[in-house]
């Protein structure tokens, strides 16, 4: 069953949702700043997801901005509940970008929340209920695929951050030996060879280069790095001044092998088809409770979470956003779920618990 338009938690409608859309996979750091301006100008009133391979805007209404992609209504939200799933990912399936969404979601207008709040919940249901194997590392393997590159000899990995360890420790599995370089040699011992980034050129050559710096690294020439056989830029803007070419290959390009290959994207498919039906179950679900009693309930519940997660997150900051929001949302779904069930056979009862919790019921137009 799909829905198209329901009237959920109050208006606006889901029919006037829309993400406008700039995909920045591989982009240049010129090309990067450009989306970035796009996506943050004229949207005051929409949750930005900004990530290493896109920049959306979600929000009601129309928009004059200069999105190169828009979506509307139920597609807007599907999209949105396949990006918090990791399901438009490079690595299918990745778990960074829930956490981006959330955060994107809470500093976003109630209204977008509420909408944002139906796509997570069908995003984290198909997680749930799904096994995910891959992560960042295994970007490597993808790109030893498309080469004629054997998985040994030496592999420099340039960037000590979350993406530049996965590699690294990927490709210590697949026989490299690895050396990593960074500005700042992390704590603790590493597995691995360490150098200072402004000392890899001493290496003059190894068998493999792979990009994985910041967003604040620039761009750097090949000519000034060790000579290598291949180079993987996995970086976001890029890390390689080049173009794309014999010898070099981008995040791009692995998606767009991919994307050449039916059987490569049939797992992708099919994914996306189950959480289309996880999602219309949401809109259905939300369809039934946004006017009545218990939707009050859950909006007045809803309100108290979101506080008490904000008041965590100023209390304890070492704790990851998404961690805090994870946490209390289960706990309030826990709470709530034994009581809403018995409520929804006593409608009466129902709209006297809503004046316990000062929810305002909305009326069905």
């Amino acid at each position: 069953m799909l829905i198209h338009s329901v009237n959920f938690m109050a208006s606006p409608s889901i029919s006037d949702f829309r993400v406008c859309l700039w995909r920045t996979v591989s982009l240049s750091a010129t090309e990067m700043a450009a989306a970035r301006a796009s996506a943050e100008h004229g949207h005051a009133d929409s949750a930005l997801v900004l990530s290493c391979q896109r920049m959306e805007a979600y929000g009601f209404g129309e928009c004059s901005c200069d999105a190169p992609e828009r979506l509307h209504g139920r597609e807007a939200l599907a999209r949105l509940a396949e990006v918090a799933a990791g399901l438009d990912s490079v690595v299918l399936g990745e778990d960074q970008i829930m956490g981006q969404v959330r955060s994107a979601l809470n500093a976003a207008p109630a209204d977008v929340r509420r909408a944002g709040d139906i796509a997570v919940a069908a995003a984290r249901k198909l997680r749930q209920e799904t096994s995910f194997e891959s992560h960042a590392g295994h970007l490597l393997d993808r790109a030893l695929r498309l080469s004629t590159i054997e998985p040994k000899g030496s592999l420099l990995v340039l960037g000590v951050g979350a993406m530049g360890k996965l590699v690294a420790e990927r490709a210590a599995e697949l026989g490299f030996d690895v050396t990593v370089a960074g500005r700042k040699k992390p704590a603790g011992d590493l597995p691995w060879n360490f150098v200072h980034l402004g000392e890899a050129i001493e290496l003059r050559k190894v068998d493999v280069l792979v990009g994985c710096l910041g967003s604040g690294a620039g761009e750097i020439a090949l000519r000034f790095l060790p000579q290598a056989r291949l180079a993987l830029d996995f970086g976001t803007p890029r890390n390689f001044r080049e173009p794309s070419g014999p010898g070099l290959l981008t995040i791009a390009d692995l998606l767009e092998d991919e994307a050449s290959r039916p059987h490569a994207t049939a797992r992708r498919n099919r994914l996306k088809a189950r959480l289309g039906e996880i999602l219309d179950g949401r809109l259905a679900h939300s369809a039934a409770d946004g006017a009545s009693a218990i939707g009050a309930i859950r909006r007045a519940a809803e309100d108290v979470r979101r506080r008490e997660a904000e008041r965590i997150r100023e209390l304890h900051p070492e704790i990851p956003p998404e961690t805090v929001d994870a946490m209390t949302r289960s706990l309030m779904d826990k709470l709530l779920h034994e009581p809403t069930m018995r409520l929804r056979e006593d409608p009466e009862l129902a709209e006297r618990v809503a004046g316990l919790f000062g929810a305002e019921v909305v009326e069905r137009a």
